[in-house]
């Protein structure tokens, strides 16, 4: 795979004709608005600022720490109100080898627009990752192309999977309405992934999300399986025993960066979460 690379620091209309191996493109767009064709499937994050998109007679917001899934069809239109940073995969067409179930257009849960939280998949986090080491790094971006487009194109199922049955789980009448709700939630998520040093309060996810706390709590446990706080609960301890095993941090250093009190309220957390002490995870990482 020889993917291409450009840069992109002023609005345009996109080609429709992709390159056959794919294409990653770094942007840098002050405010404006520009028509971008959709020949193959895409993926779209943003790094820095928010981007608006309109696609499939939908509206959709991806903020920083978010990324949205484009399938092929007909044309989007993109609005930057102030500048944002992004990242741009268009993936090669069917015929050079893109697995026929990746696309979601003609699925009737998933539709043709997908918005997702970049850091709650494997793939989201890899490109977070690598893209911002390209914003630093634009030179990089001829190496770093074919790698990029490559794993999204053999991982991207993984997040499509997982949607399809976060979307399926939410208990509401109208598709269209899943739909809307999972791209709620997915914005209430990636604010949880953004905060792992601090608790998260209800009030403030519900306000983020656009949606009550009532239907929040709701809706949320219905697709993800858990309450909002229990999941970023799981979150900031996970980040903490990361660090403890690591041992990049003492007890009461992953305590302070975790949002907990002192380390007695983090060794609490620890023990009804994982059945053991901070020390004790400690003292695994230094047995392996």
């Amino acid at each position: 795979m020889v993917a291409t690379f450009t840069m992109m620091e002023s609005q345009v209309e996109a080609p429709n004709v992709m390159p056959r191996d794919g294409k990653l493109v770094l942007s840098r767009l002050g405010a404006g608005e520009s028509i971008i064709a959709a020949p193959t499937p895409s993926l779209k994050m943003v790094l820095e600022g928010e981007e608006i998109y309109e696609a499939d007679g939908r509206t959709i917001r991806v903020g920083a720490g978010q990324f949205m899934y484009l399938d092929a069809g007909e044309e989007c239109r993109a609005l930057n109100r102030s500048l944002a940073v992004g990242l741009c995969l268009f993936l090669p067409p069917a015929e050079t080898g893109l697995a026929g179930s990746l696309a979601c257009g003609d699925d009737p849960l998933l539709g043709r627009v997908l918005l997702l939280s970049s850091q709650a998949s494997t793939l989201g986090r890899m490109l977070d990752q690598f893209g911002r080491m390209l914003a630093a790094r634009p030179h990089l971006g001829p190496s770093l192309a074919p790698m990029l487009v490559g794993l999204a194109r053999d991982t991207i199922e993984q997040p499509l999977a997982e949607s399809r049955t976060a979307i399926a789980a939410i208990n509401a009448a109208k598709m269209s309405t899943r739909r809307e709700l999972h791209a709620k939630l997915e914005t209430a998520r990636a604010h949880l992934h953004a905060c792992p040093h601090r608790h998260v309060p209800l009030a403030e996810l519900a306000k983020v999300a656009g949606l009550s706390q009532f239907h929040l709590a709701r809706f949320f446990r219905d697709a993800f399986g858990t309450a909002p706080i229990a999941y970023h609960r799981a979150l900031r301890l996970e980040r903490a025993a990361e660090a403890l095993r690591r041992r990049e941090m003492s007890v009461t250093q992953a305590a302070e960066a975790a949002g907990y009190s002192d380390p007695s309220a983090l060794s609490h957390a620890f023990r009804r979460h994982y059945g053991r002490s901070p020390r004790a995870v400690a003292a695994v990482a230094d047995a392996a």
